[in-house]
């Protein structure tokens, strides 16, 4: 299927959920992790924009991984 812009949009929007939820998660690093694996595929596919994962990637490794608070669960 070719990428439109309600491909993309719904995905994006996807993906941003599921780092949402990984961050209330028990165990948010290996969530994030995840998370995070799954919008680099995407980009590498296509899928979403670089803006688009860009964004996702700040929520998910400066606003997540990297975010102390989520080390101590």
């Amino acid at each position: 299927m070719p990428k439109t812009e309600s491909n993309g949009t719904a995905l994006y929007k996807t993906l941003m959920l599921e780092i949402e939820y990984a961050k209330k998660s028990v165990i948010p690093r290996d969530q994030l992790f995840q998370a995070y694996g799954r919008c680099q595929m995407a980009y590498e596919l296509g899928a979403i924009t670089h803006d688009e994962f860009m964004i996702l990637n700040h929520e998910a490794v400066a606003d997540g991984i990297n975010n102390p608070k989520y080390f101590t669960r």
